[in-house]
């Protein structure tokens, strides 16, 4: 752990009522959502308090999440789909935002043609994805211009980056959904940046590949966990029934 101490975290996580958590890397360990991470979810939820995924992947896909995971919302593409039971709702966007996003993907995918799009893009309602394995080295600041010129943004996460507008994020989102209940976050990325803004969630939490990023982040998780990707989420999961037990 770094930052504020172990102890201070149990303390913490006492009266905490929802868990929101990344899932590429936060809770995946080499990709794969083990069963031991899915035992972790359902160990929460046995504790009282509600799961809620808030990952940078296409509402397509985690509609899937949705139903198959014991969680309470899925939010989808780093803020802009929000997934409860079997409604998928996206934020409200401008009347343009649809055109303005694919006019600027395809202009990205002309000035670096190597690109590929990311395997789930075809199902996303809100924002436009790339594989980051085809990003030629050091195209990600003109890609971001690129964005601004549209009054976009492009956010990475350890997968994937994506071309969004700028007016939601992870942690917006996440806020309209909590309604007030006090929340823990854990992430893993640059794209999770907002969750580990104070003002908005005073309680954060990074598995320890969140270190490789810290150096681009303004916003830094509270704590970090000692293991990487879903093992460290189970060791909060861990962290949390030792609260539960004592």
């Amino acid at each position: 752990m770094t930052m504020d101490s172990l102890e201070a975290l149990k303390v913490c996580l006492a009266k905490v009522e929802v868990v929101a958590t990344d899932v590429d890397d936060t809770l995946t360990i080499d990709g794969l959502l083990t069963s031991d991470v899915i035992k972790g979810i359902e160990y929460i939820n046995r504790t009282g308090r509600k799961v809620i995924l808030d990952t940078g992947r296409s509402g397509g896909a985690c509609t899937t999440l949705s139903q198959y995971l014991p969680v309470e919302t899925v939010i989808a593409e780093n803020g802009g789909v929000i997934i409860t039971d079997h409604d998928i709702v996206p934020v409200r966007l401008p009347q343009d935002h649809t055109t303005r996003l694919d006019r600027c993907f395809a202009e990205m995918l002309r000035a670096f043609p190597g690109m590929r799009q990311a395997q789930d893009n075809p199902f996303r309602l809100t924002d436009r994805s790339i594989d980051n394995r085809s990003i030629p080295e050091h195209a990600l600041e003109k890609l971001g211009d690129m964005a601004r010129s549209y009054g976009l943004t492009v956010t990475v996460s350890s997968v994937q980056t994506h071309l969004l507008s700028p007016a939601y994020s992870k942690a917006t989102t996440l806020q309209s959904v909590t309604r007030g209940r006090s929340t823990v976050t854990i992430g893993d990325s640059a794209n999770d940046e907002s969750l580990f803004d104070r003002d908005l969630f005073p309680l954060s939490v990074g598995v320890a590949n969140i270190r490789g990023y810290l150096d681009v982040m303004r916003h830094r998780p509270r704590w970090i966990l000692s293991k990487e990707q879903g093992h460290g989420f189970l060791e909060f999961v861990d962290i949390l029934r030792s609260v539960t037990a004592g």
